[in-house]
């Protein structure tokens, strides 16, 4: 199926060429249709070797339990017969088995000079219009199938010959070898096995009637001459040619279903297999854009933080070393110049951090932390913030923290933007709560703090770089938007997971949770997932 393409625009090499487009298949050309039907024959001949033992443990079994007459010595040599044949027929399913795995037939393609042929098109079953998945072998394999159960049905005939003829109710065996057709053959090919059966059975019958062959009666199970009533014969020859075709009807029809049921299922596989490969190559091509992303970024951050610093003290060192002969107008300008160098030099910082964290290369090679040993470092920063700010922080660290395989700088990072952040958003007089504890092998890290809260509708955005809501940015102008989506990138590095609950006015709470075998599952902890 062609599919238009954009054109290519000039000095862009075509991603055809570099990379081969999988198309969705438009019918189910790779369906494994001979090796299935090369299968069921070999059903087939297993379910022949049980009806062989199966019918002498039946013969013997009637002879000594049932008041009938059975002809053992001729029954048996029928079944040495048929068992013999069987064999045969095993050795050329081996041989095309082989076959099959030396000379593979190409996606269900017909090789070439190998077509197959009419008789083959009859006995295989239908396909939808279009769909062709039949090869050589599978023709072979179809043959073989037809000839085994048309001489199948010849042994039934002789054995229900030398076991009563008409008068044997086991007449209905018939109709599983109809059974058996519809599943490895199509619709007109069950129906002339079907035919060839009641012609059979017809002809074992009304020979017996006639004279033409001998009777071999049970001696018991009917009357003594009931194979010679005309109307008892018919009677029971026509009902098993209606239970012949109604059952080749039914069972045909049923297989007919089921196979267009298959080839749809496979079909849709084979759909949902091509879109899972485009799938997972967009997913591709978008880590590799977030990488390009992220080290963008981290070249920028890294090269404009040291032009920033170096505006940041030159403006620091002329406004402390002029202040007092400076107008006060220009004066303003170079201490607003110093603030926003300094905001910009604290953005730089913080695409750092982030650049760092979604690339993971800060998390290449990660060593094992005590995560409380992390934080009280952290705390030791921000407590003179909060101090300064009238904010009461209460610190729960338990003991006995299991060692967690990471990067302590990231982690640093992740502790210091929520503590931050919840300082920043508390008014005065509030507090803020840090726990971190060991929870079902889990280690949990929570900020909690009776700050403004986030809105409902601003919560599924909270992670967006650069991304603030309406409350924060009236509450606190200053800001990156940064340090959450550090945080959540922190967190998935680690392949831990980060919840929060809040309500607007009352506070806003933070649960990290980190497992502590993060360095021994799936490689190391700073590793793509």
């Amino acid at each position: 199926m062609n599919s238009a393409r954009r054109p290519t625009p000039p000095g862009v090499p075509d991603q055809a060429e570099s990379q081969a487009e999988a198309p969705l298949p438009a019918s189910p050309r790779a369906l494994p249709a001979t090796e299935v039907l090369i299968g069921r024959i070999g059903w087939l001949v297993t379910l022949r070797w049980v009806a062989v033992v199966g019918s002498l443990v039946f013969i013997e079994g009637a002879r000594r339990l049932l008041p009938i007459h059975v002809h053992f010595s001729r029954l048996l040599a029928v079944l040495a017969v048929l068992a013999l044949y069987n064999l045969g027929a095993m050795l050329l399913l081996r041989r095309l088995r082989r076959k099959r795995q030396e000379d593979p037939s190409p996606a269900g393609i017909p090789p070439p000079n190998r077509p197959v042929g009419k008789l083959a098109r009859f006995l295989l079953p239908r396909t939808p219009p279009g769909v062709e998945y039949y090869d050589r072998q599978a023709a072979e394999a179809a043959l073989l199938a037809a000839a085994q159960i048309a001489l199948d049905l010849v042994f039934l005939a002789l054995l229900l010959h030398f076991a009563g003829g008409v008068e044997n109710p086991l007449r209905v065996f018939f109709i599983f070898h109809v059974i058996v057709a519809s599943i490895l053959l199509s619709a007109p090919a069950t129906y002339c096995v079907a035919t060839w059966g009641f012609l059979l059975f017809a002809a074992v019958s009304l020979g017996e009637l006639a004279g033409l062959i001998p009777h071999y009666s049970l001696q018991g199970h009917w009357r003594p001459d009931g194979y010679l009533d005309p109307r008892l014969v018919g009677t029971q020859v026509f009902l098993l040619g209606v239970t012949l075709y109604v059952g080749a009807y039914l069972a045909s029809s049923i297989a007919a279903r089921l196979r267009r049921r298959e080839i749809d299922v496979v079909v849709l596989s084979r759909h949902l297999e091509a879109k899972a490969r485009r799938l997972e190559e967009a997913y591709e091509e978008l880590s590799l854009a977030e990488k390009a992303k992220s080290e963008y970024m981290r070249k920028v951050a890294h090269e404009l933080r040291g032009p920033l610093g170096t505006i940041k003290t030159a403006l620091n060192v002329a406004l402390n070393s002029a202040r007092d002969a400076l107008p006060p107008k220009t004066r303003g300008l170079i201490e607003r110049a110093e603030r926003r160098a300094g905001e910009l030099a604290e953005m730089t910082k913080e695409l750092l951090a982030l650049a760092l964290a979604r690339g993971g290369e800060a998390l290449a090679h990660p060593v094992p932390m005590d995560l409380g040993e992390v934080a009280r470092g952290v705390l030791d920063e921000l407590a003179a913030r909060a101090a300064e700010a009238e904010i009461t922080l209460t610190v729960d660290i338990a003991r006995g923290l299991p060692q967690l395989q990471g990067n302590p700088a990231a982690m640093a990072d992740l502790m210091r933007n929520l503590l931050a952040n919840a300082v920043r958003y508390t008014p005065p007089g509030g507090s803020v709560t840090f726990r971190l504890a060991a929870e079902g092998g889990e280690v949990v890290l929570e900020v909690a703090d009776t700050g403004i809260g986030i809105e409902p509708e601003a919560l599924e955005r909270i992670f967006e770089e650069f991304y603030r809501s309406e409350a924060a940015r009236a509450f606190a102008p200053d800001g990156t938007g940064l340090g959450l989506a550090i945080v959540k990138a922190v967190v998935d590095r680690h392949r831990g997971t980060i919840a929060v609950e809040s309500e607007p006015g009352r506070g806003t709470r933070f649960v990290v949770r980190l497992p502590s075998s993060a360095g021994a599952q799936g490689g190391p902890a700073g590793s793509p997932a």
